[in-house]
């Protein structure tokens, strides 16, 4: 099959890009022809189809404010340099990982002009809520679900009520005129996510529940696991990186190692110094080459989520080099996790629940947290395989229209 796949970034940024480079290279791996489309980025990988990309946008920094609201809406330059790329390489699918606010809608009303099958993937809560996270300052916040002006007056986008509205009416544009039900299907990578959104009225049968993959091969089992429990993740408040501060606090015998950086690093390094964490170290970002040494040494991974998480790498990578990982109970981490057999689960947002299953953790012999470990391992190699992605995944695209 000819398959074009479509994202905001053509570079590393998170989740949702290993989920896109990983598939690129897996339909390529079985001889399919893998088209791409993306926006321009000089810490994109190198691509034949670069030329194709149109400029991005960036909220976060100055510039023409009405360039980069029009990418809601429509897009001139989006739909000419798709149009060309659709006329030239006539791909029988279209994968979308992410478009909205980036690349924006217009992908999707020149994918239906051109006929192209769409499949989307809901990595997020992009299609129910304008800022994507169901999360407002610091709390869930689902109020969106009965109108979403709730989340301008709660400033949910960038903490900005321009922002928030531009968002919301953006949604609300794009439901009105269609957009949602231009998608053949739509992929979701948890069962939690697909419940949320039939909460939000949409139609449970749209969606495929396909797990995101990973290759446990390409993870060395480290043996010395007992220096620190570890944090991998962006600094932003939903990742929770303050709960385990706040956990860190009550354990002075252990200590914590924060590894990432993001918006929220001054606030953390301060409450450091407001809570005189000695046993606190912040190693800052670290290219994922990197990680596996900090894993090795770790008496656990905490994923510590305040928010509706949907399939996290952190829980997933993790649990590849055999490493004990404890996670909040939320979204859908608890279908990564069996608490007490392939990790531990505690109460989201429960301060002394964490600090509780911390010392549990610490107190396992190292053979045992080595067999749950290695339990977690077995999971994701058994179900996670990308080889059952690949064929999940070839079902959903290859259907006729």
């Amino acid at each position: 099959m000819r398959i074009l796949l479509i994202n905001n970034y053509f570079h590393d940024v998170g989740g949702v890009e290993r989920v896109f480079f990983a598939e690129r290279e897996m339909l390529a791996q079985h001889g399919h022809t893998v088209i791409v489309f993306s926006t321009e980025d000089p810490r994109n990988r190198p691509s034949p189809y670069a030329h194709y990309f149109p400029s991005s946008v960036d909220f976060h920094t100055r510039g023409s404010l009405f360039k980069k609201a029009a990418r809601f809406f429509y897009s001139r330059e989006v739909a000419k340099k798709l149009d060309r790329l659709l006329r030239e390489t006539k791909p029988d699918v279209a994968h979308i990982h992410g478009i909205f606010d980036i690349l924006g809608p217009t992908v999707v009303r020149v994918l239906k002009k051109h006929k192209v099958r769409i499949v989307f993937t809901a990595h997020a809560y992009k299609l129910v809520c304008p800022s994507g996270r169901l999360f407002t300052r610091g709390e869930i916040d689902e109020s969106c679900k009965h109108n979403i002006l709730n989340d301008v007056f709660g400033r949910a986008v960038q903490n900005s009520v321009a922002k928030s509205l531009l968002g919301a009416v953006a949604l609300w544009w794009n439901r009105r005129s269609g957009v949602f039900d231009m998608f053949d299907a739509i992929i979701s990578p948890c069962m939690f996510l697909i419940h949320k959104h039939a909460e939000f009225g949409f139609d449970p049968a749209r969606f495929v529940h396909i797990p995101n993959p990973i290759d446990v091969t390409k993870y060395a089992v480290a043996k010395s696991r007992d220096a620190y429990f570890l944090f991998v993740g962006r600094l932003v408040e939903e990742k929770g990186a303050a709960l385990l501060l706040e956990a860190a606090a009550r354990l002075p015998q252990f200590q914590f190692k924060i590894v990432g950086d993001g918006p929220e690093r001054a606030r953390l390094l301060e409450m450091v110094r407001a809570l005189n964490l000695a046993n606190v170290s912040f190693e800052g970002y670290r290219p994922e080459r990197d990680l596996p040494a900090y894993m090795a040494g770790a008496i656990a991974v905490v994923v510590p989520s305040v928010c509706f998480e949907t399939d996290p790498y952190s829980v997933l990578e993790a649990q590849a080099q055999g490493n004990v990982v404890v996670a909040a109970y939320t979204g859908g981490i608890p279908e990564q996790i069996q608490s007490g057999k392939t990790g531990f689960l505690f109460e989201r947002g429960n301060v002394a629940a964490l600090a509780d299953i911390l010392t549990e953790v610490a107190a396992l012999t190292p053979a045992e947290r080595e067999h749950i470990g290695k339990q977690a391992r077995g999971f994701v190699d058994t179900i996670r395989s990308p080889e059952l992605y690949y064929e999940a995944l070839l079902d959903v695209l290859g259907q006729k229209k």
